[in-house]
């Protein structure tokens, strides 16, 4: 499984990159963390299934990368899949207008 999600993670977000799955493992068992910080923009920018891509992180490091995070282009896109984000992994109640139901 996490091959997979490996796979998916170059096939989405290094597609212009030479970057192979045991690239990615390295990445993660040496736990640099500026490395890591770039794998997770890189997800957050690009990846398809950011959910799943997400869990090859530990929850504290994402709670920590999701509070340094800076949102540099595609702001109003890629701000309201951060909320998503963090209000499914980091259970926080946040409230997005936007996704809000329409009273009839």
């Amino acid at each position: 499984m996490k091959d997979k999600i490996l796979e998916n993670i170059i096939k989405d977000c290094y597609w212009d990159s030479d970057i192979q799955v045991d690239d990615l493992k390295n990445i993660l068992k040496h736990n640099d963390d500026r490395e890591m910080k770039k794998l997770f923009s890189k997800i957050i920018y690009n990846s398809k299934d950011k959910l799943l891509s997400l869990e090859l992180f530990k929850l504290e490091q994402l709670k920590q990368y999701f509070n340094d995070f800076q949102v540099t282009y595609n702001k109003k896109y890629i701000t309201k899949h951060v909320l998503i984000l963090k209000s499914l992994i980091l259970d926080e109640a946040i409230h997005i207008k936007s996704l809000e139901w329409k009273k009839a």
